[in-house]
């Protein structure tokens, strides 16, 4: 993209009253940070977008990428939406792209105003995207002190950002965070070089447990595994099953999971993946079917050579059998062969998933108030009283979680979206 034509774009936009662009001097360099709020202005980057993507060092960066940020964007960022609205800030130097930082506004009352990664809570890592050789810490506290200079926010709340991170790094002494860390659980693959090396290098008794699962499924009836490329027929055909199977369990476990119970939320998976890619970097869903009925289901992405699992399923009638790890041994042995070289089962604090993974990644969370107000909700609840709701909710049984969630559902139809601050409670809980 040339000086001349994002100039052009600036105009258009300026007239428009949407988005704004401020210079920044650094170390003798005349930068150019842009804001970005609708949706065309967000296509029209696509080039700039992915080809950041390339440079970009860091692992766990496709939450931020083009097709992430787009697919959601497309589905969720209706014009009448007024309490979400996109903020991609994107910083040039000259005609070059050195960072994309994916966010947007969310009110959670009339008086409270979030900034939080773009496609929040979807999003399982919070991260930016940037070119090393022009964009470092200093310049990312640079920004940081033009978004604190916009009155229109009471905070910048951000989690799950992993502790490698440069984002970590300039948001070091911002706001606070919880006194609790989270960590992702990965299975690093780097070293395995084939299925049966790592198969035959599993303890005994873990090999023993997952040959069992499987013969005790096969008594069944037929097992068969596949794997659809999203822009597929049969992903398409299959997107609502797999919603359904999660929603299903997720009601069963008393778990909240909002964002699956939106009736968007099957259109969003469709459109991922669908437009070219590099290589085999794209989107899948994972199928065990026992005489042709699925009855483990998983979504997941490949992003450089790291496949994320975004969203597993099982069918509850099958449970005992434990379907899910049988499905999760099968898209492990397809990630090998396929050269994956991470397989992240992201943050999700499970204590099942030590067994399957060999490696994890430490994360934070930053809350940085910019307004009084923004201090409040910053300080006594989301890194104060939040997690301690969180930890006590989550120490209940399932069937007392479930019970409290059909409440909790039943106070937030009757007083609304923004009914007051006990539905923002609510909402906060899990």
């Amino acid at each position: 993209m040339t000086v001349a034509i994002r100039g052009r774009d600036r105009v258009a936009v300026a007239s428009a009253g949407r988005s704004w662009a401020i210079p920044l001097a650094r170390h003798g360099r005349h930068l150019e940070l842009e804001c970005l709020e609708t949706l065309n202005e967000l296509e029209a980057l696509r080039d700039v977008w992915q080809g950041l993507e390339t440079r970009c060092p860091e692992p766990f960066g496709y939450f931020q990428s083009f097709d992430w940020c787009l697919s959601w964007c497309r589905v969720f960022l209706a014009p009448e939406k007024t309490d979400v609205r996109a903020r991609v800030y994107v910083l040039w130097d000259g005609a070059d792209c050195v960072m994309i930082w994916p966010m947007m506004t969310r009110r959670i009352s009339p008086a409270i105003t979030l900034l939080v990664p773009l496609t929040a809570p979807m999003n399982q890592y919070s991260t930016l995207l940037y070119d090393p050789a022009h964009f470092d810490r200093d310049a990312g506290r640079a920004v940081l002190d033009e978004i604190r200079r916009d009155r229109g926010l009471d905070a910048v709340c951000l989690d799950h950002v992993p502790q490698s991170a440069l984002l970590a790094d300039i948001l070091q002494g911002q706001g606070v965070s919880p006194e609790e860390g989270q960590q992702s659980s990965i299975l690093d693959l780097s070293a395995i070089t084939d299925w049966e090396s790592h198969h035959r290098a599993l303890p005994k008794k873990q090999r023993l447990q997952r040959n069992s699962r499987r013969n005790r499924l096969e008594k069944l009836g037929a097992l068969d595994y596949r794997v659809y490329p999203a822009g597929s027929p049969e992903y398409a055909d299959n997107i609502d099953r797999c919603i359904a199977l999660k929603q299903a369990w997720l009601r069963d476990t008393g778990r909240l999971g909002r964002d699956v119970f939106d009736p968007r939320f099957a259109a969003f998976l469709r459109g991922l993946g669908t437009k070219a890619n590099e290589g085999d970097d794209g989107v899948y869903l994972h199928v065990l079917t026992l005489d042709g009925s699925p009855i483990a289901m998983e979504i997941g992405m490949r992003f450089r050579d790291d496949y994320y699992c975004f969203l597993g399923a099982i069918d509850l009638a099958y449970q005992k059998h434990s379907p899910g790890k049988v499905q999760m041994e099968s898209a492990q042995r397809w990630a090998i062969e396929t050269g994956i070289r991470r397989f992240d089962f992201l943050n999700d604090p499970s204590a099942y998933k030590s067994s399957w993974t060999n490696a994890t990644e430490p994360l934070t969370a930053f809350y940085v108030p910019l307004t009084s107000l923004g201090r409040l909700y910053c300080h006594h609840w989301m890194a104060g009283l939040r997690p301690h709701v969180r930890s006590i909710y989550h120490r209940f049984g399932a069937q007392i979680r479930a019970r409290l969630l059909s409440a909790v559902g039943a106070v937030q139809r009757l007083l609304g979206r923004h009914g007051g601050s006990m539905v923002l409670v609510l909402c906060c809980i899990p």
